[in-house]
């Protein structure tokens, strides 16, 4: 058995985790999962080529089939924002909104934000936050949202 190999997994595993704890992205932890399996194989099986293809295929398994769900799971890489509980709530217009020009305000809850609709609304309709853009609310009648 080659040493060197051993080593070299154990060596590819710890600068995985390192490259993870410096970017806590859940990107080259993967790779660390995969080095310490290729290392396990690299106690039993000579043979280099085998030692990178169980590498090669755990890593690929555990980015593709895991990654997404942990990354949902951990929110990672989303900033979450007090605005961000905005979304659904309703409110009322203060100042009308036409589709053009993006001029309109609403009040939602004890705040006042610009807006901005697909259709025009009147002052005092009832209108449903659906998401903001930047420093502004993009919202639709609550009317429409019902129907």
């Amino acid at each position: 058995m080659d040493v060197l190999q051993q080593y070299g997994w154990l060596v590819v595993m710890v600068v995985a985790i390192v490259i993870e704890a410096l970017s806590l992205g859940l990107t080259s932890i993967w790779f660390a999962a995969g080095a310490l399996v290729a290392w396990l194989v690299s106690l039993v099986v000579d043979s280099f080529a085998v030692q990178l293809t169980v590498f090669l295929v755990v890593s690929l398994v555990l980015v593709v089939g895991i990654r997404p769900f942990a990354v949902k799971g951990l929110k990672i890489g989303r900033h979450r924002t007090n605005a961000d509980a905005l979304v659904g709530q309703e409110g009322f217009v203060l100042k009308p909104i036409e589709p053009l020009t993006a001029t309109g305000q609403v009040k939602v809850g004890a705040q006042i934000w610009t807006a901005i609709s697909d259709e025009s609304l009147v002052e005092g309709q009832k209108v449903i936050v659906q998401e903001i853009q930047g420093v502004k609310l993009r919202v639709t009648s609550v009317n429409k949202e019902e129907s």
